[in-house]
């Protein structure tokens, strides 16, 4: 694999978060740098809610490129910012950030991180999806899912949450209490934070739930099986993991951050996917 070179000309982009040291941006985006040679490198920013008007004005002030967004700054970084693109502004979140000549306009990838996978499977055209959750990440499996033609149902803790989004895609809402039966619907998507950090061996619903028709996917890429894959696999379903999401989006969020006109950007797929399955997978 080719290394990275560092110099004063190389572009900075940044994963923001809180927390964030368990990110693995930086490793797969140098690793796509280093492959076709780009002047680029990617560092982890630990940010707390708080400080995030002060990271965009550092990220202006420093001329930083890009950054990668994740929990739990994609909703409230939106009404920072200079400019959404189309998707973005319709999705209401953002996990990319380019700086346009001192202009900071937000993407959305995460949606590509969800359909693409989904879709290798079978078009989801007319398939009836449950999306577990209400942030960032469930509002961005909603607009794609939607898009493709699903019917898409919203189960959450907090319903009023589930509500907003449900109105603005004319989605379904599937109370908490009720979310031991399942067996209606084709594709589960775990967008909570439910099997990640202290909270590896706790699932958004009971194994029972889960029957072997279904597809389950899982947004957390570490661990690599989380307690609900865990159960998928167990009840035999058919199962998409976190990495499968983060390699998707990540690929689109690289393109946008180095400019989208790399020839050969698509050859970063093999070398990010390595990374990934080497720090995560079995």
């Amino acid at each position: 694999m080719s290394s990275l070179t560092i110099t004063a000309h190389s572009s900075l982009c940044l994963v923001i978060g809180d927390p964030i040291s368990h990110s693995l941006s930086p490793a797969i985006h140098n690793a796509g740098y280093a492959a076709l040679k780009l002047p680029f490198v990617m560092a982890a920013a630990h940010v707390t809610p708080e400080k995030l008007r002060d990271a965009l004005r550092g990220m202006r002030a420093m001329n930083i490129r890009g950054l990668a967004v994740t929990m739990p700054h994609k909703i409230s970084i939106v009404k920072l910012l200079d400019a959404l693109d189309s998707t973005a502004q319709e999705i209401g979140a953002v996990n990319t950030v380019v700086n346009e000549g001192g202009k900071l306009v937000g993407y959305n990838t995460d949606w590509i991180g969800i359909v693409k996978p989904l879709e290798r499977l079978a078009p989801l055209r007319g398939k009836k999806v449950l999306v577990l959750g209400a942030g960032g990440a469930a509002q961005a499996a909603v607009f794609g899912c939607t898009g493709r033609g699903a019917q898409v149902t919203i189960c959450n803790r907090t319903i009023n949450k589930a509500r907003t989004i449900a109105r603005t895609w004319k989605a379904a809402v599937l109370p908490i209490e009720k979310s031991s039966d399942l067996a209606a619907f084709d594709v589960i998507i775990n967008t909570t934070s439910l099997g990640m950090g202290a909270l590896t061996d706790e699932s958004p619903i009971p194994a029972s739930a889960i029957c072997k028709h279904h597809t389950v996917f899982e947004t957390i890429y570490d661990p690599f099986s989380t307690r609900i894959i865990r159960d998928a696999e167990a009840q035999g379903a058919t199962v998409l993991r976190g990495v499968d999401m983060f390699l998707e989006q990540g690929l689109a969020q690289f393109e946008l951050h180095t400019g989208g006109n790399n020839p050969g950007v698509n050859g970063t797929r093999e070398v990010m996917e390595k990374i990934l399955r080497n720090a995560v997978g079995p």
